[in-house]
């Protein structure tokens, strides 16, 4: 029997809950905080974890974290009860992973239907076939460190000589609209997911000028909300029957449809900045992926410069982490301008120092692809 994980300080709704999933075949384990789930998570397994969240809850995030880098949790549906959908909290828990939010108001039956589906769906996903395209997701553990920058470039040097898609697949951001400086009125995933499974999909994606074609995410989480991960993997699945190559600006995701991704692509291109906190959280980042069995081969760690300095070199990260490091060196006031004006530098300064160091980088992910851009 499947158990259902319940965080609740509310006992009646935890009743009524209770009768909801046994009616369903489910059984249910109930904490009354997250540091009291964090501390039974591995004497009480459980295949779906359902938290109504609570403003003062400081554990949520370090429980969402816990259960995504479990071995035997890592993949299952993290469902939020929240009032408030853009709360902070509730922001920052769906950033470190959890799967989706509803409504307090919504009937036990239909929370148990629900949480049904979703571990139904996690047992047994329909995933489409990849195609001959190689996928590389661009992620890591932290933000601001230039990850859509790197993503955006990547995609615009392979555009010289290939069919390229770039998927923003960061929903609650949307900053591929800016990277390429699309219009708002672009169509994003809300519109492309209803494009019927026989259908062409590479040809609809918004062209920029660089050759990119572009899948954005909504600029809105209310939007970003109505497609599930699923189908958001399955577009970039039909993507990779098209393209030759489709990069996924993927962030720092691990919720259900962030480990489908990150277990599918051929090169996971982790970002971090070559300080200690920045090596450290790559570590945590890396050993999640071990524990997903994730091979390190598949798996490139670039140490990005934001900043003007560095703190920690390439050889002392690669100490710490048991793995090949590349290094890109800090773009300067050209990279911030290039954003900035949604202009990818690859594309407006293929000579730029920092173009001509992000090709060796791209020669070392890939140097059968890269082998074709050297003409």
């Amino acid at each position: 029997m499947s158990r259902v994980l319940v965080v609740s300080r509310q006992g009646a709704r935890s009743g009524s809950l209770k009768l909801a999933l046994e009616g369903r075949g489910l059984a249910m384990a109930v904490f009354e905080t997250s540091a009291q789930a964090m501390g039974g998570l591995e004497q009480t397994p459980g295949d779906a974890v359902l938290v109504e969240v609570r403003g003062d809850d400081a554990e949520l995030v370090p429980l969402i974290r816990q259960v995504r880098s479990s071995i035997g949790h890592a993949a299952i549906p993290i469902v939020l009860v929240a009032a408030d959908h853009g709360s902070p909290l509730v922001a920052a828990a769906m950033d470190a992973g959890a799967s989706e939010r509803i409504l307090p108001t919504l009937p036990a039956d239909e929370v148990a239907g629900l949480v049904d589906a979703r571990i139904q769906e996690a047992a047994s996903p329909a995933r489409p076939s990849k195609g001959s395209g190689e996928l590389w997701v661009v992620c890591g553990p932290r933000g601001g460190v230039g990850r859509t920058m790197l993503a955006s470039n990547l995609a615009a040097l392979a555009a010289a000589r290939y069919r390229v898609a770039l998927v923003d697949n960061v929903p609650r951001f949307g900053t591929a609209l800016l990277a390429f400086n699309l219009p708002p009125q672009t169509p994003t995933w809300v519109e492309l997911a209803a494009v019927g499974p026989d259908e062409e999909i590479f040809d609809r994606l918004p062209r920029h000028p660089s050759g990119v074609s572009v899948l954005p995410a909504p600029s809105r989480p209310e939007l970003a909300d109505s497609v599930s991960p699923a189908a958001v993997n399955a577009m970039i699945m039909r993507l990779t029957h098209s393209a030759e190559l489709v990069v996924v600006d993927q962030g720092g995701r691990l919720d259900n449809g962030g480990i489908d991704m990150l277990e599918t692509a051929d090169h996971m291109v982790v970002v971090g900045t070559p300080d200690n906190p920045g090596v450290y959280s790559v570590l945590a980042w890396l050993r999640t992926c071990d524990q997903l069995r994730i091979p390190r081969s598949n798996i490139s760690v670039i140490l990005n410069s934001p900043l003007p300095y560095h703190q920690v070199d390439a050889d002392r990260a690669a100490r710490v982490l048991e793995q090949e490091v590349l290094a890109v060196p800090h773009v300067g006031i050209d990279g911030v301008r290039s954003m900035s004006a949604g202009e990818p530098l690859a594309w407006r300064h293929p000579g730029h120092r920092w173009v001509k160091s992000l090709k060796g980088t791209m020669a070392e992910i890939s140097p059968k692809l890269a082998t074709k851009l050297k003409h």
